[in-house]
Formats: structure tokens, sequence, C-alpha cells
């Protein structure tokens, strides 16, 4: 029987299924991924085993808290197995809270505090002039009894933004989820109109509009990862009223425009009308929200670039890093058959297909 780690590696990996993933550098190899539902490592568990016999550095970023009961043991305990299947890889963990960085550091790997909100495109999120606010709050989060939408019920004008997660039923399910969270909340805006697959998915500037027609931005589920929205929000300009957390939302909240109110609804909406009465000036709010995630995306190159020259690779990757966050593509879904394909192309022997980056 063949050894699949001697097929070259654009030889078809066959890697069932999706996660996030973005080759940072070929020359060394250094590929982004964040674990997903069927890869515990992100795509480090599908793609790896097509590069056992080559140097490759995986910065691993997980997207859920590691801060519950027994998640970094576990998670530690899948990369204590990878990294002696592939002795020729290196695992570093992004986490989006000190904690978790103590936790994996405490289970023996390498982990550095970098929230994942950070890499989001802060060209697509930001305040518009001359759009006037008609809603009290808004809520961008999935139409999920974790989300707790049940805090917001106090709130008269909110918008409600979401999606359809296929993870979580079928379309017929999300529509009667659907129809419940509206008589849970009546007077609220649903914006996105359901479809027979779901409902429509709103591109970033629709979001970016209903969040300018919008004073306070919303945060209730108790447990999660970073909250992508939570950044969005801020880098938009609007304060944000959140319940205590765990999995990093609150890394670039500022006590200035957030307010962490217990979760009970009248709580919220208290906290959703004492920031309207604050009304903070949108540009000062994204201005100081972007201080401080460019100070960790620096911390991101620099992260990278020390791989890159301890390599001895003469890559520069800050333009690399621009040009994956401006384009999204370190938060894009893509197919581990593509991932595969790309980097069995871009590690070709043939002289005119080693970089294709």
């Amino acid at each position: 029987m063949t050894d699949r780690a001697e097929e070259p590696p654009w030889a078809a990996a066959d890697a069932a299924g999706s996660t996030w993933a973005e080759i940072l550098s070929i020359s060394p190899t250094i590929i982004h991924v964040w674990p997903s539902i069927g890869f515990p490592l992100g795509a480090a568990s599908a793609v790896g085993p097509l590069l056992r016999k080559r140097s490759a550095h995986f910065l691993v970023m997980p997207a859920w808290t590691l801060e519950q009961p027994g998640s970094s043991a576990a998670l530690a305990a899948i990369a204590r197995s990878y990294l002696v299947d592939h002795p020729r890889h290196r695992l570093t963990f992004l986490c989006n809270t000190p904690r978790e960085t103590e936790l994996m550091n405490a289970e023996g790997q390498v982990a550095v505090t970098l929230n994942q909100n950070c890499l989001v495109d802060d060209m697509a999120f930001r305040p518009l002039p001359g759009v006037e606010p008609v809603y009290d709050a808004v809520y961008n989060a999935r139409l999920s009894p974790d989300k707790r939408h049940e805090l917001a019920v106090e709130i008269e004008n909110l918008a409600l933004i979401y999606f359809y997660d296929v993870y979580e039923g079928s379309p017929q399910a999300f529509h009667e989820r659907h129809a419940r969270y509206m008589a849970l909340l009546p007077t609220a805006r649903f914006v996105n109109p359901l479809t027979p697959d779901g409902c429509r998915w709103l591109p970033k500037h629709e979001v970016n509009l209903v969040l300018a027609q919008s004073k306070v931005g919303l945060c209730l589920s108790p447990v999660e990862g970073a909250m992508r929205a939570a950044i969005e929000y801020l880098l938009a300009g609007l304060p944000v009223v959140s319940t205590p957390s765990m999995g990093g939302r609150d890394h670039y909240f500022d006590d200035e425009f957030c307010l962490i109110a217990p979760p009970d609804p009248r709580s919220v909406r208290d906290a959703v009308l004492a920031l309207i009465a604050r009304n903070p000036p949108r540009d000062y709010v994204r201005a100081k929200t972007l201080a401080r995630v460019e100070a960790d995306r620096r911390r991101y190159i620099a992260l990278v670039q020390d791989l890159i020259d301890r390599a001895g690779g003469r890559e520069q990757f800050s333009d690399r890093f621009w040009k994956c966050t401006r384009a999204e593509t370190i938060l894009r879904w893509r197919s581990m058959d593509e991932l595969s394909a790309t980097l069995g192309k871009a590690l070709s022997p043939l002289p005119w297909r080693r970089r294709i980056l």
C-alpha cells in the first residue's frame, strides 16, 4: 500500500468538508486555521497529512471559548497527538482572551492572546454620515436559544439581523422558530426576509446600513467566541450593551461606550437608554476601537514575520496581511479540496509554479 505522505500534495487529498483557512506564507509554510465541526485543529486536521514530510506552522485560532471546563485540555490532547504524527509541524494557538492563553500554556501548548476580531475588515463597517438612527438597538445574532433574545423584550424599537444555520435544523424548522421569535418580539423589525431555503443573507454593506440606523448594539449570549458582531458594532460607531459573557467579545470594549448589564430584560433596557442618553460620537467610538485593533494587528504581523525570519524566509508579511484582511480571506469558508489543490500548486517543484500567492 502506498503511503499517502509519499504522494505529491496536489494529488487529490480528498479532504472532505469545509472550514476557515488561509495560507499566509509558502516558504516557509504558515497557514492560519480555525477549528470547526469535524476539524478539531482546523485545516491542519485535513491537509496536515499531505504536508507530513515538510516543515509547516499552523496558527490555530479557536472560534469558540476554551474557558469552559475541559475545553483546553481536550484541544491540547488533540494537539499533542497531531504533533506526534507530524513531528515537522508546529502549532501556535491564537486565543481570544488572556485566560484562554493561560489554560493552553498550562497544557504545554504554545499560545498567545490575539483576539480574532482584529481580523475583521474595518472598511466594511463604519459610520454613515447623514443616516438617522430609527432603532434604539440592533441585535445581530442567530435565532437560537443561546443568544437569549428574550432579554430584549422591553426594547420597543429593535432591529434583528440573523441568518439560517443549516446545523440548527431544516428550513421549515427555522421558519417555525422565526415565527416564535416574532411572537416574542412583536414590535421588532426582523430584517432578513424569509426564503424557501431559510432567509436572505445580508451582504456587509446592508448590515452596515442597519447598524447606521441603530443607536446601540446588543450582545446577549452568556458563552461563545469573540462574537464578530461585537466588533462590527464598534467599528460602525455604535456603543454596546452586553451581558456578562465568556469568550472574549469584550476584548475591545471601553467603559466610555460599553455597558455590561445583568441578564434580565429591564437591566438591558435601562443600559440601552443610558447609552442613548450618553450619545458618544460615532467617529470617536470607531477611532478609539480601531486604535486598539491596530495594535493587535501589528502584533499579528510581527508574530508571522518572526516565524518567516527564523525559518530563513525573505518575504515581508505586512502586505500579505492587509490583502487577507481587506479581502477577508482569513475569514472565508473554503473547501479542504480547494485548499489542498492550492497548496499542491504552490508547493510544486516546477520553478514556475513555486509561488502563486
